[in-house]
């Protein structure tokens, strides 16, 4: 279960999401910053949303385009079937997310990255991030 999330909450470099870190349900709540998990085979479910302006969240691989509009969460669902490719200069499996929209001065900055693990090494991830969310428990 995901903690509570508050746009109040938002600071780009400590809560980028908003988090209630009082909230019990996110106690083990993962975040990435330009990053998106998931492992390959799985139906994927995101809710899309933005805090500022219209963006576009793209995944051009797997045929995802859809708007995220401020204040309205926007469910998608997807299943990758195929891990992504191996990137020579960084050894990691890896696909662009973009944003497709023209949002603003900061739009050429903004991308991410997807990456699609098979399980057991999605699994392998997943225990490294609530190791380092254990290490981080003052924090909560």
């Amino acid at each position: 279960m995901f903690g509570r999330r508050d746009v109040s909450l938002v600071d780009e470099e400590t809560n980028p999401l908003g988090l209630d870190r009082d909230d019990p349900a996110g106690k083990d709540d993962i975040t990435t910053i330009n990053q998106l998990h998931i492992p390959v085979g799985k139906p994927v479910l995101i809710n899309l949303t933005s805090k500022d302006v219209i963006h576009s969240f793209s995944l051009n691989e797997l045929r995802i385009k859809q708007d995220a509009i401020p204040g309205i969460s926007i469910p998608i669902s997807f299943e990758a079937k195929m891990t992504s490719p191996i990137d020579s200069t960084t050894g990691l499996s890896k696909w662009n997310i973009a944003c497709a929209q023209l949002c603003g001065l900061g739009h050429y900055k903004m991308r991410g990255y997807l990456y699609v693990h098979t399980m057991e090494d999605f699994k392998k991830w997943l225990e490294e991030q609530a190791a380092l969310l254990e290490g981080e428990e003052d924090v909560w």
